[in-house]
């Protein structure tokens, strides 16, 4: 009976722990601020996966995640993601070009003397800078809200997205341009070796305004 007793006695223990145990609620967002800060409020119950999934195409589209370190107003913070969205397009696309231009460049055989894929791609970033910002829309927002040591900051992500068909255009307007410089290279040659660079370099640059920089 004893025995019975003390094991009702343990079973009563762990039922009255159960209930009385503190039960885990989901957090707006984790907690990874500076010392006294913490999120009040989020637009989601929990921080959505896309908000650190890394750059992909769907559906034609380049999907990209910009986000804004809490800002004072909500508008403001929706502006500045936007604007670390489209930051992040150019940026990843002109590293893209630049690996397309120098592995095509080698494949013709062109030193960099001829074809400098890093200022290539640099050309390539102003003209899709000057370009993209107009074509990048956000698809979806995620907002936190917190509480920070100079008061109330909102923290946001935007999932933005950009045709492929409006970076392919900017690439192969650049490499038009640089076509046609290529030429006026060759038409001004002083000897036949710089003017056969030239012919070469112009070719490259017909084969890339074919092309676009996302398949």
């Amino acid at each position: 009976m004893k025995k019975m007793l003390g094991l009702l006695g343990v079973a009563l223990a762990l039922v009255v722990g159960c209930i009385s145990a503190p039960v885990e609620t989901t957090k707006p967002a984790a907690a990874t601020g500076a010392p006294g800060e913490a999120p009040i409020w989020a637009s989601e119950a929990e921080r959505p996966r896309w908000t650190v999934e890394e750059p992909e195409v769907d559906s034609g589209n380049l999907i990209f995640v910009g986000v804004a370190e809490k800002y004072a107003t909500e508008s403001g913070a929706r502006d500045e993601a936007l604007r670390n969205a489209t930051t992040q397009v150019v940026r990843y696309l002109g590293t893209m070009a630049k690996s397309k231009y120098e592995k095509v460049a080698t494949s013709y055989g062109l030193s960099t003397s001829v074809v400098d894929p890093t200022t290539s791609s640099r050309e390539y970033e102003k003209q899709l800078a000057a370009n993209v910002t107009k074509n990048v829309k956000a698809r979806k927002w995620y907002i936190e809200k917190w509480n920070t040591n100079s008061g109330t900051g909102y923290k946001t992500f935007v999932m933005a997205t950009v045709t492929a068909a409006a970076v392919n255009d900017s690439f192969k307007n650049t490499a038009k341009e640089n076509m046609e410089e290529a030429q006026r290279k060759a038409k001004e040659a002083a000897d036949e070796v710089g003017r056969t660079q030239a012919d070469k370099a112009a070719k490259f640059w017909a084969d890339m305004s074919k092309q676009g920089v996302v398949e």
